[in-house]
């Protein structure tokens, strides 16, 4: 098996053939060439494309996570959020032609457009987790979702932000959260009005079915006989 220096090698290489490249014209071979290693090397260290696309958002999670300051737990959710959301976008900086390429297949290709939103909902979750926000079940799902969706619009703003600083960006990331605030703050009082019925719901469903072929014996009569039939 390669080595992971071998795998963040070809994953290196891809991304820098995607800078100037879609994704549709890298070949396995330039990979392949542009890495230094034989063909054999590249399809050991994936299945495809798409698995080298999962590998560098999750590399960049991980950068992400590392830069995470734990002094930032003593302020508020929405802070925490907008800096790491703030210091995804600086390490994602390098990458920005890769990133502006692959969005130029994603908003054409329904299918990889699908398969981004889930690897960056996965991203978002980890993003959740970097900011002291972490949550399980339904509400994990629907914050990841919606935190997806937000952070997908705003790439599209950092990709036409050029000045320093990305005033612009800044100004999005804050919106984006305020809004957040309010769709949470909706989706919490719809969770405490469904509370009762999903709960009953769990009671039902737990409530042992009676096994089959039987059948429920007659009520008796007070004479402790089964009651006659009319």
């Amino acid at each position: 098996m390669p080595t992971e220096k071998t795998h963040q090698k070809v994953i290196a290489s891809f991304i820098e053939l995607l800078e100037t490249h879609r994704i549709e014209e890298i070949t396995y071979t330039a990979i392949a060439d542009n890495a230094g290693v034989k063909i054999e090397v590249v399809r050991a260290c994936c299945n495809g494309k798409l698995d080298l696309l999962a590998a560098f958002m999750q590399d960049i999670d991980q950068k992400v996570l590392k830069e995470r300051d734990p002094d930032l737990m003593d302020e508020t959710r929405r802070d925490r959020l907008f800096d790491v959301l703030m210091c995804r976008l600086d390490i994602m900086e390098p990458h920005r032609e890769a990133i502006r390429n692959l969005r130029k297949t994603v908003v054409k290709d329904p299918a990889l457009a699908m398969h981004m939103h889930k690897l960056v909902t996965r991203s978002m979750k980890w993003m959740l987790v970097a900011a002291g926000i972490e949550e399980f079940g339904l509400r994990s799902v629907g914050m990841s979702n919606a935190l997806a969706l937000g952070f997908e619009r705003l790439v599209r703003v950092w990709l036409e932000d050029d000045a320093p600083g990305h005033p612009k960006v800044m100004v999005a990331v804050d919106d984006m959260l305020a809004n957040g605030e309010k769709w949470m703050g909706r989706a919490c009082r719809v969770e405490k009005v469904a509370a009762p019925f999903i709960e009953g719901l769990g009671r039902l469903c737990q409530r042992p079915s009676r096994p089959a072929g039987k059948s429920t014996p007659p009520p008796e009569t007070a004479n402790g006989g089964a009651e006659a039939s009319p």
